[in-house]
């Protein structure tokens, strides 16, 4: 778990410094790419996450 929470933490890093610049940039179609990008990832892995603790309980119940 601590790789899962590591991956985390550099996802959410990753989106903060990205919507920082976007901040700093507001116009910038390259800054705006890079924090949909961010977005998009830190979504992915949260949404995969959320499907293996489900999956685990599950299996627990049984």
């Amino acid at each position: 778990m601590d790789d899962s929470n590591q991956h985390l933490k550099d996802l959410l890093k990753q989106t903060d410094l990205a919507f920082k610049a976007l901040m700093r940039e507001p116009a910038s179609l390259r800054l705006n790419e890079q924090y949909e990008k961010a977005k998009l990832e830190l979504d992915s892995y949260t949404a995969s996450l959320k499907h293996t603790l489900n999956q685990r309980q599950h299996q627990r119940q049984r």
